[in-house]
């Protein structure tokens, strides 16, 4: 139950800013309206989003940003090939999320992908094999998984996850494995590539 969602309206000014900083200090291309959330896991639907911005580096190795501002009022922020955040992660009264620290990890997330500290990979094809648990029993491995990782610029913050691939669509999957293999192949960590900063005199 959530008795007091407006307390998260702060984050909508929060990711205006973040847009605002980004579009003026690195060289993207930006797009803006519920389009731009077409290809997009997870999206909201279009009654509930106020706002969606696409920010797109002007390189194929650098992973782009789609903020997507909804109604309730919260925050979603899809990044490269299927990583998608939800701020808050959860809104209910047992959770007390605070708008402000829920911005401080908006921002650190952020500019970890801008700055070059985040990555994403595609195992490769597996069948999911089955293990016993003496407590769960029967229990089915992850088989083929896409996995993410953060780290913040000051390394001072990681996060990493993984998830069953066959939970991606089919043609989502085969695009990101291409996509992801031409980031592999321009960055020795495997990341994908800091934004390039905005040409001087733009």
């Amino acid at each position: 139950m959530d008795d007091h969602p407006e307390r998260f309206a702060p984050l909508h000014a929060v990711a205006a800013a973040l847009i605002d900083y980004l579009v003026g200090h690195y060289d993207v291309e930006v797009d803006e309206g519920h389009h731009v959330m077409a290809d997009v896991l997870h999206a909201p639907t279009a009654e509930e989003t106020v706002r969606a911005v696409r920010l797109t580096p002007r390189s194929d190795v650098c992973a782009p940003l789609v903020f997507m501002l909804t109604s309730y009022p919260a925050l979603r922020v899809h990044a490269g090939a299927f990583f998608t955040e939800f701020y808050p992660s959860c809104g209910c009264n047992a959770c007390d999320e605070r708008w402000d620290d829920v911005a401080d990890e908006l921002e650190w997330q952020v500019f970890a992908i801008v700055g070059g500290g985040f990555g994403e990979e595609v195992s490769e094809p597996r069948r999911a094999k089955w293990s016993y648990d003496r407590g769960r029993g029967l229990v089915q491995g992850m088989g083929q998984t896409v996995s993410y990782r953060l780290r913040a610029l000051d390394g001072g913050s990681q996060r990493s996850g993984q998830s069953r691939a066959e939970d991606v669509p089919p043609e989502v999957l085969a695009r990101a494995r291409a996509t992801l293999d031409s980031v592999a192949a321009a960055s020795a960590e495997g990341n994908w590539l800091p934004w390039p900063a905005t040409p001087l005199g733009r």
